[in-house]
């Protein structure tokens, strides 16, 4: 999926803060109606329209700027118009409470309505304290409390809050008196002052975590309401902070007189009941002319236009700052790129071009390739026929990296890789066939002399045996080998561990048991011992056969055959 391009987002939204911004466009506009704003609080308000020559142009985005930078001391309130075209007071009591119940960050459950109804409350009672009608021990210091300290003074939640406590134990008897007194401040009907002063203290008093207590302040709100109630709210409201009423987006207008003269009305009965309120109307070129002129009479539009702020096109630095500001260090580059004519120098018109020209020139984007430029290659052929005559060879060069260095190891690895396989095998194949060979010969002869000299192969058979267990069956071959060892001692030396090995499974090995069983191997082979099972009669028996009546190994026939039996024997026993 493609990324997004940073000049997509065309349209702003009163109240709620853009992630881009360039001090640099409309800052003249910027600058004039924040110093409009900047009044004290007991400052007169002032009708304020804001016009531009079509739409696009930053009305909304100036106005939300404005209200970033001064919301710690005003309250911007925006007017919802119903289908976009007509103003109820209904519509603008719920709209304001919306924006006055929200909470705040960090508050504990408290809302902007919270704090300024402990304000509205300490300002009504401030002058009942002075007058002495109030009685307190300490009048300075009650006075002092209510007029530096009045939120923490009214905390309802607060038990150590000794005068909220009381004014809560006595408004049935208090609350009158306090509507009156703020009837006489901001000049509204006291009918509608005590409602709002009832209404906001039930809203103080009421738990932060109450689930219902700003639904239930809003629905007593905005039944049989009228533009008297809003004008009280207004003028209560005003007494403690400036307030700002803003009507923007009033495309719903265009054509539509009856709307104008609604909307201006309003404003001016709201002006009238709160003088201190300011009046914000965003308007552009065509629907002033169209809507508000022919309906709204010259008094109305002077009332609406006390300070007027008109929005021009922007300037080649303006230009550049709005582009920078969504591309970094690109804005003067972009607008070289733009041919814009004299009525297209607004904010949105200039964001559509230059989204349009990064997505038919998306080369541009990476800004720091400036010099490996692949389009002079697709403008000049010459250029593409080198690239077209290099690539070929450039590719033949990789493939031929990968397959010669393959090939080469593989024929120097081929000659030693035999060499290294069969070392270990041919030298045990190899004695085979020496081996056939002599026993051919000792095989051959029938008399008594050749045929002892076969049958001593058994010794040999367990060595082969040891090592490889398959020629197991055959016992002569392998006896030939050992009953001579004189002739070949160096092959001997090799099997010879080999040799004692197998034997010592059917008895001790010479080394590890006492001397008796060091002399020569032909002992342990006497019929007698071997014959009994237990082995360890016939350990006894060959030693005592072995030290009495010692035979060579050259005997005569008859030896060598009981010899060879009784080999048998145990062999087959095992």
């Amino acid at each position: 999926m493609a990324e997004e391009s940073p000049f997509q987002h065309f349209f702003a939204t009163l109240g709620q803060g853009s992630a881009h911004h360039a001090d640099d466009v409309n800052a003249e506009a910027t600058q004039r109606l924040e110093q409009a704003l900047k009044s004290p609080v007991d400052g007169p308000g002032r009708g304020i329209l804001l016009r531009a020559p079509r739409a696009g142009f930053g009305k909304t985005h100036l106005i939300s700027r404005v209200q970033l930078r001064l919301s710690a001391s005003h309250e911007f309130l925006p007017l919802t118009l119903l289908d976009g075209a007509r103003l109820d007071a209904t519509v603008a009591v719920e709209s304001a409470l919306r924006r006055l119940t929200r909470q705040l960050p960090a508050g504990g459950g408290l809302t902007a309505l919270d704090l300024q109804a402990r304000r509205i409350l300490s300002l009504a009672l401030q002058p009942l304290v002075s007058s002495g009608e109030v009685p307190c021990q300490d009048r300075e210091s009650a006075l002092s409390a209510l007029r530096q300290r009045p939120v923490e003074t009214f905390d309802f939640h607060q038990p150590q809050a000794v005068t909220a406590q009381w004014t809560k134990e006595n408004f049935e008897v208090l609350g009158p008196r306090l509507a009156l007194e703020l009837s006489r401040r901001t000049g509204t009907a006291l009918n509608e002052t005590s409602f709002w002063l009832a209404a906001i203290f039930r809203f103080a008093v009421a738990a932060p975590d109450h689930p219902g207590r700003s639904g239930m302040i809003i629905q007593s709100a905005t039944a049989e309401a009228g533009v008297e109630r809003f004008a009280a709210l207004m003028g209560l409201l005003s007494q403690i902070m400036r307030v700002v009423l803003v009507a923007d987006d009033l495309e719903g207008l265009h054509a539509d007189p009856g709307g104008s003269l609604r909307l201006g009305s309003f404003l001016a009965a709201v002006r009238q009941d709160a003088p201190r309120v300011d009046a914000i109307v965003s308007v552009n070129d065509d629907i002033w002319s169209s809507s508000f002129e022919p309906a709204l009479s010259g008094g109305l539009q002077d009332r609406l236009g006390e300070i007027e702020i008109r929005l021009g096109p922007l300037d080649d630095q303006g230009i550049v700052a709005l582009l920078n500001e969504r591309a970094p260090g690109r804005g003067a580059e972009l607008f070289s790129r733009l041919s814009l004519a004299p009525d297209e120098r607004y904010s949105r018109k200039i964001l559509r071009l230059a989204a349009a020209q990064l997505e038919s020139l998306p080369a541009i984007l990476p800004h720091h390739e400036p010099e490996s430029m692949p389009l002079p290659s697709a403008i000049f052929p010459e250029h593409r026929a080198h690239e077209y005559a290099a690539e070929p060879a450039h590719t033949l060069s990789e493939q031929a990296d990968p397959f010669i260095p393959v090939a080469e190891p593989v024929r120097e690895e081929t000659p030693p890789a035999p060499a290294f396989t069969p070392e270990p095998e041919p030298p045990m194949f190899a004695a085979a066939p020496p081996v056939i060979e002599e026993a051919a010969p000792v095989h051959v002869p029938e008399p008594a002399p050749p045929t002892p000299k076969p049958e001593p192969q058994p010794e040999p058979e367990a060595a082969t045996v040891a090592v490889a267990p398959p020629p197991l069956p055959e016992p002569a071959n392998p006896f030939s080998i050992a009953a001579e060892p004189e002739p070949e001692p160096a092959a001997k030396e090799e099997p010879a561990p080999a040799v004692v090995s197998p034997f010592s499974a059917f008895q001790p090995a010479p080394a590890s048991t006492p001397p008796s069983f060091s002399p020569p191997p032909a002992s342990p082979f006497t019929a007698a011992p071997v014959e009994e099972k237990p082995v360890s009669h016939a350990g006894e028996d060959d030693r005592k056969s072995a030290s009495e009546t010692p035979l060579p190994a050259a005997a005569g026939g008859d030896r060598i055959d009981d010899l060879l039996r009784q080999f048998r024997d145990r062999y087959g026993r095992e």
